[in-house]
Parts: C-alpha cells; structure tokens; sequence
C-alpha cells in the first residue's frame, strides 16, 4: 500500500473548471432558447460599426408596443418569412416601423407586430464566423480525435497540431474571416473616381488607390476595421483606362508577434513535456510475487 498521497495536478483542476464553465453556458443557451431566444448570424455589412459581418445576436421576444425609436430588432420583410433582417428603428408611424441599417437609406416597408421577431439583446462580433464554420471544424476535430486516438504514443502531438493545422486552415480559406470588403459605390468624379468600400473581416484593411495615382498624388489611402466604411479617390487610370484601387491587409505588429507565439506553441509544449520530471514511484513500479515466486 502507497504510505504518500499524490499531489494534485493542477491540469484537472483547469480541465474541471473548464467543464463546469462549458456546462454553464450550454444551460444558459437551453436556457435562453426555452424562453423564446434566438441567435442570428450577421451576413451583410449594413449595420457597419454596430453589428460587423460575422457577428452573432441575441434576439430576445419583446412585445411591439414596448420598441422605441433606435431600438435594434430582427425582423422578417413583409410578405417575405423566409428572409430576417436586423436593422435599428427609424421612425414609427401610424403604418407601422420603418427600419434602416447604419450604412444605406431607410427600408421601404412599414412591419407590423406579425413581422418583428425580437430585440437584439446583444451583439458579439466575431462569434458568427465560429458558427458558421462549425461544421468545417466539428468534422476536423472528430477526425483529428480518431487519429490520434489510435496513433503511436511519439505521433499524437505530431498529428494534432498537423490535422488541426489543416482543419483551420480549411475553414480560413473557404469562410475568409479576417481580410475582405464589399465595395459600395465606384462613382466618376472631376478628379478621376471615387471609390468607398466598407470592411467586412476581422482583421484591418487597407484600400488605396493604384501604384500610378498614388505616385502623382501620394496619401490617397485608407485604413478600415471591421464594419468602417472607407473611400478614396483615384485621379489616374491604368493602361487599360480603368480606375483601379487595391485593397490589402494592414496588420499591425503586435499581431504578427501573437500569431508567431501561437505557431511556436507546439514546439514550447514538446519542450515542456519532455523537460518534465518523471514521477519515480509510477516510473520503477514493483512487481508483486505470489508465495509461489512467480509474478503475478
């Protein structure tokens, strides 16, 4: 019988509480769903700045005769129940509630109570790219488990990091979260063409005009973050007399010091596992002999 007690890892302790954190939540979501919630994915940039592409929200029921100019609701186009939008209240009238979105001009529908799905109770931008690719990544991470389920104990860091390496970048190159714009307007002006485009990726983006007209005209560039408009001019056209403009990521540095970090990650973890001490007590274990001297 062991005399010593094993210190507690303090891994089971974070795998725990990681647990209970994750149970919460679910209870929460059935939670909110039994109460008459919903959850929203954001697929258009219309709402800019408030609810950016990608954002996922909370639309809880709310009773029409409580909205108010400037409250933020889902909603289903007249005669269109397949469609929802989520824009903010623009007026109310007798007709019913005009909406409109940040970016364009007030909708032209009147909605009435049978139209409204609920308030938007909050906004958590970035969360709807996670949904959206969930089934990339579920199916990723099923087959990243089996195989390292069933691999030899020196190939299971290998084929995690390499399987979910590829499982994201998957995800990345078929969703493109972090770098992409919707152009709103290309409109001929006295000093060339005016280009205005808003940021629909997490990351920032820079629209500038082309090589040629910035080497005239120097500074004809902006930058962007996720849900901003931009615009700039382009004074010179190319030699296909288009007005080109060029759009490209504008990552600051701390961002590329966190990405190296987490690609160095597997490598600082194999070098923690294998500088770890090995417990002697579990490493040189005894072997119980039986009154006959024969191991058991």
């Amino acid at each position: 019988m062991r005399m010593h007690r094993r210190a507690r890892n303090p891994w089971r302790i974070l795998e725990w509480v990681a647990l209970a954190l994750v149970v919460g939540f679910l209870a929460f979501c059935g939670w909110w769903r039994l109460s008459g919630g919903t959850w929203r994915q954001v697929e258009t940039p219309s709402m800019g700045e408030v609810a950016p592409v990608g954002s996922l929200l909370w639309v809880e029921p709310v009773h029409v005769s409580s909205l108010k100019v400037g409250d933020f609701i889902t909603f289903h186009p007249p005669g269109n129940p397949t469609q929802t939008y989520s824009h903010q209240i623009y007026r109310i009238d007798p007709q019913g509630i005009v909406t409109k979105g940040v970016i364009p001009a007030p909708d032209p529908w009147h909605l009435t109570d049978r139209d409204v799905v609920g308030r938007v109770a909050a906004v958590w931008p970035g969360v709807g790219w996670i949904v959206r690719a969930a089934p990339v990544l579920l199916i990723g991470a099923i087959l990243t488990a089996l195989v390292v389920r069933f691999a030899g104990r020196s190939w299971r860091l290998p084929a995690a990091v390499l399987l979910g390496s590829l499982t994201v970048t998957v995800a990345i190159t078929w969703y493109r979260p972090f770098v992409n714009a919707v152009q709103l307007s290309f409109a001929p002006t006295s000093a060339g063409a005016r280009a205005s485009y808003v940021s629909t990726g997490l990351l920032p983006i820079r629209l500038s005009a082309s090589e040629r007209s910035q080497a005239l005209l120097p500074g004809g560039s902006t930058v962007m973050r996720d849900g901003q408009v931009g615009e700039v001019v382009v004074h010179t056209a190319d030699d296909h007399g288009r007005f080109a403009v060029k759009l490209s990521p504008a990552v600051p540095l701390w961002w590329w010091m966190v990405l190296i970090g987490v690609c160095f990650m597997p490598a600082l973890w194999s070098l923690v596992v294998g500088l770890r001490p090995v417990d002697p007590v579990r490493r040189a274990r005894p072997m119980i002999r039986g009154s006959s001297g024969i191991p058991d």
